[in-house]
C-alpha cells in the first residue's frame, strides 16, 4: 500500500465526516434493518480516488464514530466489517481504473449481494435470532431498488468527482 500523504488523510477525514453526515443526519431508517441513504456516494469516491484498504478503514472508522454520535441499535462487528468490505469492492473495481457503466454496475452487484444481502442478513439473524429465509427475502427488494439507485447516481456523477479529487492531489 503506498504511502498516504497529508491531502490524502484530509480527503479521507471529509469522506468520514460526510458518510456520518449522510447516513446518521440525512439517513432515512425504515425499521431496525434497513436505511436509505447516499452514503454511498463519499464511499465509492474514497475507494476509486485512494484504493480499497484506506477507504475500507476510513468506512470502517465511520462506522465506529457514526454509532457513538448516534446509536440505533446495539454495536455489532459485523456491520463495521461491511463497512469495510463494501468499501474494499469499490476500491478494488474502480481504483486506478477506468469508470464505465459496466465496472459500476458489477461493483455495485457484488457489493450489494456480498455485502448488503448476504452478510448484512447474518448479522441480523446474530442479533435478533429472526430466521434467516425471511429476512434474506425481506432484503431483497430493497435492495435491489438501493442497487438501480446507486448505479444510476454513479453513473451520472463518480466520474467528474473522481476527476476533480485527483486534480487536488497532482
Amino acid at each position: 500500500m503506498k504511502q498516504l500523504n497529508t491531502k490524502k488523510l484530509a480527503f479521507l477525514a471529509v469522506m468520514v465526516a460526510l458518510q456520518i453526515v449522510f447516513t446518521r443526519t440525512l439517513g432515512i431508517d425504515l425499521g431496525s434493518v434497513q436505511r436509505i441513504s447516499f452514503s454511498f456516494i463519499p464511499v465509492t469516491l474514497a475507494s476509486a480516488v485512494v484504493g480499497p484498504i484506506p477507504s475500507g478503514i476510513a468506512s470502517a472508522v465511520a462506522d465506529i464514530l457514526g454509532f457513538v454520535t448516534k446509536p440505533t441499535g446495539p454495536y455489532f462487528p459485523g456491520f463495521t466489517f461491511n463497512a469495510f468490505l463494501g468499501a474494499a469492492i469499490y476500491g478494488y473495481f474502480f481504483y486506478k481504473k477506468e469508470l464505465t457503466l459496466k465496472r459500476i454496475i458489477l461493483a455495485n452487484v457484488v457489493a450489494t449481494l456480498v455485502v448488503n444481502v448476504c452478510l448484512g442478513t447474518v448479522w441480523v439473524h446474530m442479533l435478533t435470532g429472526s430466521p434467516y429465509g425471511p429476512l434474506f427475502a425481506a432484503k431483497l427488494p430493497f435492495q435491489g431498488l438501493m442497487l438501480v439507485i446507486k448505479i444510476v447516481v454513479q453513473a451520472l456523477i463518480l466520474k467528474r468527482l473522481v476527476d476533480e479529487a485527483a486534480r487536488m492531489f497532482q
